[in-house]
């Protein structure tokens, strides 16, 4: 039989001279001839849609040129009727394999095309393969495939119409089959079958045709919030910064006056956060103004407390030019013959409920100082990998621990021939922790792991800081701890890329390193006090300037086969959110996405991270943000985010929640690639304005709670 095959071809070509000659492609895929088409993964047209010139295919004069077609009107359902059709089915060392000819008239409105299968298919799983076309802007895509063990002709068209505007274009469907079981003239001859079809006894068909619906889904519109874009406070802002971390006052000149008319105190009062003073004279044991009804003051001398409410207005100058109220409250205890200065420690009601504790990591911890003296760690994960790939040996390690002195909890991992027993340079080598974003980098925390890949002996480096209490002054601390581990191993190994991995656990957890104190450094007695943090704020940024940019983007393919429920969007961007100086990666792909179609959710809210790799983009996303919700409306720029995320950085023991809804409508342009068979959609202009939000609230919740 072997000799037969090329006189096979051959004979094929000689009946049906207009098919191709080409290799067998991979049938999961519609079968295109290869210079039209290629079967290419779609993240490759989206690298290609990036590198591609600015040169975009817009809507021209063929649209009214050309035949009667649903982008231009005077077109009706499609009505099928088949001619001129041919099968023909031979058998070669792989399998039956078969051809098919045909053509397709739309009789209802006077349109036609040829249909022809490029290449050698199996005749009972065979594949979509493309009939001509133009590919004019108003040219549908036409796929067929014939199944012999069915008799089943399956049609399927598809319209891509653009819009004036350069909106989402309106996709147009229509899907038909036959079964010509009935209708078949088949003759076997030595090399092959051939079946055919008489043109008369064909008669018309049709099936679904689909036309743009405007809505499938109900969309629960958040109203877009209609104030301005404002730049983002830091907390060095002037006034801003210290008001959110320092509402505090101190107490100067106070005195206790006794007269026929009542008891009074006079002070003055000045307001660490604002720099400004004012002078007080109140009755004894009433709510009083200082002159003026941004400040009050009372004092009760049965019990000595002193109390103040006060009212200040701050503007941030060029960083953030709007004026924000504050109002803060405090209360202490004082004899009423004192002559001393005192501290008063403020708690702000306005624009938030917060009491700042407001401190590099840990210093403020109880227990910080005694604790310190007897370093330890707890470590709550473990794992390490040796690796052997081509003669190259490296190997990681990811060990999560905290410190009972400071309250810190961190994930440190290293990477490196050090961490495999045959590696090349030695065992010694601490690999240092990440280090997040501190608002006070000259005091925060700095760790380093270590692992002798011989001995199985793990170590813990690290420096931290306490504040200081009573007469005992604050201190900075490094301290080096070593444990035994005792772990259970696995080895994979992968002959393919000539690769062998042991990854080994801990097995007992927690895991205690015992430490020793290496160096010990008394601090000057107020350093931590109201030491001034630098950089972003969450806090402040949450709550006068919650901002989400965006500049999404849409990709649909229609490369595979066309169908209208498999009419797939991809939508990839970045999330970027200033209160958390972070941003997150989006990418998600399904016939959700795409409008207008009955598959359409655009009322549909997405998990706003990567559903094609889930890699974390921002470590401080990672950390703060708790749920993150995206919508988006392609028929009508509709773009919403419900946003729920924490702050600590004014009170780590009593993190802020705050939830977030915001939306725009985005003015945005769709364009369509038609060699590519792509339709590309993203906002005009370059930098499109944020997603405020509409609703905005917070609570605090305990440390514990909110790690629970």
């Amino acid at each position: 039989m072997r000799f037969l095959l090329p006189l096979i071809v051959v004979a094929l070509h000689a009946v049906l001279p207009t098919w191709a000659d080409h290799e067998e492609p991979d049938t999961r895929g519609r079968a295109t001839a290869p210079s039209a088409h290629s079967i290419t993964e779609p993240e490759s047209f989206v690298r290609l849609r990036q590198a591609r010139s600015a040169i975009r295919v817009k809507r021209n004069e063929k649209a009214s040129a050309a035949g009667p077609n649903p982008c231009s009107g005077g077109f009706g359902q499609p009505e099928y009727r088949i001619s001129g059709f041919q099968f023909n089915k031979t058998t070669i060392e792989a399998g039956d394999r078969s051809m098919t000819h045909f053509q397709l008239q739309d009789v209802g409105n006077n349109v036609s095309t040829s249909c022809t299968t490029p290449y050698l298919q199996d005749p009972n799983e065979p594949v979509w393969n493309d009939c001509e076309g133009d590919q004019g802007p108003v040219s549908p895509t036409t796929i067929f495939k014939y199944t012999d063990s069915t008799n089943e002709l399956e049609i399927n068209q598809m319209w891509i119409c653009e819009l004036e505007n350069k909106t989402h274009p309106h996709p147009y469907f229509s899907s038909a089959r036959i079964n010509i079981a009935n209708l078949l003239q088949c003759v076997d001859d030595a090399t092959q079958t051939r079946c055919t079809v008489a043109d008369d006894s064909a008669s018309p068909f049709n099936g679904d045709y689909l036309t743009p619906i405007w809505n499938s889904d109900t969309v629960d519109v958040i109203p877009p919030s209609q104030a301005a874009a404002k730049g983002t406070p830091w907390n060095p802002t002037p006034c801003i910064g210290p008001s959110f971390s320092y509402p505090n006052w101190d107490v100067r000149n106070f005195s206790y006056n006794r007269g026929d008319g009542g008891d009074s105190v006079s002070l003055r009062l000045n307001n660490h956060a604002s720099n400004q003073s004012v002078a007080c004279t109140v009755q004894e044991g009433e709510w009083s103004d200082c002159g003026s009804n941004s400040t009050s003051v009372r004092f009760i001398r049965n019990n000595g407390e002193l109390s103040v409410n006060q009212t200040w207005i701050c503007n941030g100058g060029e960083r953030y030019p709007e004026n924000v109220i504050f109002r803060a409250i405090g209360s202490i205890t004082i004899e009423a013959d004192s002559a001393n200065s005192l501290y008063i420690k403020g708690t702000l009601t306005e624009p938030i409920e917060l009491t700042p504790n407001v401190a590099p990591g840990g210093v403020n911890h109880l227990g910080c100082l005694e604790t310190s003296e007897t370093p330890s760690w707890i470590v709550t994960s473990w794992v390490w990998n040796e690796i052997w790939r081509n003669g190259y040996n490296t190997g990681n390690l990811t060990a999560t621990f905290s410190n009972p002195a400071t309250g810190f909890n961190l994930t440190c991992t290293g990477d490196g021939e050090e961490l495999n027993r045959d590696g090349r340079y030695g065992y010694d080598r601490w690999f240092g922790c990440g280090l997040s974003n501190s608002p006070f980098s000259e005091y925060e925390i700095v760790s380093s792991i270590k692992l002798n890949p011989l001995t199985e002996v793990f170590s813990i480096n690290q420096r931290w800081y306490c504040n200081g209490h009573d007469d005992q002054l604050p201190t900075g601390f490094r301290a080096v701890g070593d444990v035994d581990t005792s772990l259970e191993c696995s080895w994979n190994n992968n002959t393919a890329t000539d690769t062998t991995i042991k990854t080994c656990y801990q097995t007992e957890l927690p895991l205690i390193v015992q430490g020793n104190v290496t160096n010990r450094t008394e601090l000057a007695q107020d350093v931590f006090f109201e030491l001034p943090p630098t950089g972003y704020s969450c806090t402040i940024a949450s709550v006068l300037s919650t901002q989400w940019r965006s500049t999404w983007q849409t990709d649909s393919l229609y490369t595979t086969p066309t169908l209208a429920n498999t009419f797939k969007t991809r939508g990839y961007f970045g999330i970027s959110f200033l209160a958390l100086d972070g941003f997150r990666s989006v990418d998600y792909t399904d016939v959700s996405l795409t409008p207008f179609l009955p598959t359409s959710e655009p009322g549909r809210r997405y998990d706003c991270r990567n559903h094609e790799t889930g890699e974390e983009s921002s470590k401080a996303w990672a950390r703060n943000s708790l749920e993150c919700k995206w919508q988006l409306d392609l028929a009508t720029g509709y773009f919403a985010i419900n946003h729920t995320w924490f702050c600590d950085d004014k009170d780590p023991d009593n993190p802020i929640v705050f939830t977030g809804w915001g939306s725009r409508f985005f003015d945005f342009s769709c364009y369509v690639y038609r060699d590519d068979e792509e339709i590309s959609c993203d906002p005009t202009g370059m930098n499109p304005p944020p997603v405020l939000p509409t609703y905005l609230s917070w609570k605090t919740v305990p440390a514990a709670e909110l790690k629970a």
